[in-house]
């Protein structure tokens, strides 16, 4: 859980599970993967990251299928 504060971790591990966003913060928590990387690599902030993990945001249709894909990679 290295880069993540215990805030973070608390927000994602109270946010609703079956939300995308959330799914793909408890994943990248798990595996240290940086906000920043999750954040460049879709192409928004880190602020927007945030929210999704702790299920205060959603992305949009098309982003969500993208974290999707970036899940199941992850998680092989």
């Amino acid at each position: 859980m290295i880069g993540y504060t215990q805030l973070v971790i608390k927000r994602n591990e109270e946010a609703d599970p079956s939300l995308v966003g959330v799914t793909l913060g408890k994943l990248c928590i798990d595996k240290g993967v940086p906000v920043q990387t999750v954040a460049n690599y879709f192409g928004v902030s880190k602020a927007t990251i945030y929210a999704w993990f702790a299920g205060t945001k959603q992305p949009r249709a098309k982003i969500a299928q993208e974290i999707n894909e970036f899940i199941k990679n992850l998680a092989d």
